[in-house]
């Protein structure tokens, strides 16, 4: 049986994810222009809570499996593409002409043609600012929703796991041998771990898979140690290259503190609380929105979050971030035609 009351672990995890988010990015661009001054335990530090908030963007897209996998959802080829699809068109088109107008300006182009021919581009081919990524993901999965509907309205519960597991072994512990020099043949028709993550999101929040609140905390605990050592390692170490057991998404490590924090999450009865619920509905557009902040304050604005108390500075530039970015979608949520999407 669905829990019904947890739909208010999707508001809060959602809030937590975008916050996640705006923190990664900002530690991202920071790192990314001011390496060559920081010291190096500084680097160390950021590099480390960078790699520890890589669960927030599974965390979406397993939410998205719980709720639009639900076997009482209706969800025909004509809703998806209308509904969903459309909608992440949309936004990207919008994304695409603001961060286009926004780099001429701070580059201070002439506007002309080109500028028109450039977003064409950008929307096609994915040259944009680089976390739109995640909206060119959201189409490809909104476009199988359809299939994978059929796969948990019919699949029995023990084809549901059998699927979970074949994504598990091939799209992430098989590609961790990699790291050590081991290459196994085998492999199946699928590149992207996403789907696992889709699948569940579903699974474990309609009670297919079964984890206890301990675990679901152990699990995040013990992964985020992993990383946090292997971070360490990889920084000192000249021989083994751990990177892609850090900075992906199909780390086995990154899997497991995903699940682990989106099951301790919805197992949680959180108390219900409106202004949450009016936060989560902003999160899409602070995704949208908030690499503008991140731009301005640490490229164009010349601000180094890392001079005196490091942490102070980010978590008080990440906080402003948040807010102004919440300020903006209000006011673009008044908007017509932007306020469908946004």
């Amino acid at each position: 049986m669905v829990k019904q009351e947890s739909i208010f672990s999707f508001y809060y995890l959602r809030t937590i994810s975008c916050l996640g988010i705006v923190l990664l990015h900002f530690l991202s661009g920071s790192i990314g222009l001011y390496k060559s001054v920081i010291t190096k335990n500084e680097l160390l530090i950021s590099q480390i809570s960078l790699n520890l908030l890589l669960w927030c963007v599974p965390c979406f897209v397993m939410i998205t499996g719980a709720l639009l996998l639900d076997k009482n959802k209706e969800l025909s080829i004509e809703k998806v593409l209308k509904k969903y699809v459309l909608r992440i068109l949309e936004a990207l088109l919008f994304c695409c002409v603001i961060f286009i107008i926004y780099d001429t300006v701070v580059h201070k182009e002439p506007i002309g043609l080109y500028m028109i021919i450039e977003m064409i581009s950008d929307f096609f081919l994915g040259n944009s600012w680089s976390h739109l990524w995640y909206l060119y993901l959201l189409i490809g999965i909104y476009l199988l929703l359809p299939i994978y509907k059929i796969i948990t309205n019919n699949a029995s519960d023990k084809l549901i796991k059998y699927l979970l597991c074949i994504y598990f072994l091939f799209l992430s512990l098989i590609p961790m041998l990699e790291v050590f020099g081991i290459h196994i043949a085998f492999y199946i028709m699928v590149s992207s771990i996403y789907p696992f993550y889709l699948f569940f999101g579903y699974a474990l929040h309609h009670e297919i898979i079964s984890i206890k609140r301990y675990q679901s905390l152990l699990m995040f605990v013990l992964s985020s140690l992993c990383i946090i050592l292997l971070t360490i390692f990889n920084q000192e170490n000249s021989y083994y290259n751990f990177e892609p057991l850090l900075n992906n998404y199909s780390s086995i490590f990154v899997v497991i503190q995903s699940i682990g924090i989106f099951s301790l999450v919805d197992s949680i009865k959180w108390k219900k609380s409106t202004w949450v619920k009016k936060v989560d509905a902003l999160t899409f557009g602070v995704y949208l929105v908030h690499m503008i902040f991140i731009r301005s304050f640490l490229k164009y604005m010349s601000i180094n979050p890392f001079l005196n108390i490091p942490v102070i500075n980010i978590t008080m530039l990440v906080i402003l971030i948040f807010i102004l970015s919440l300020l903006v979608v209000m006011v673009l949520k008044k908007v017509p035609i932007i306020n469908k999407f946004i």
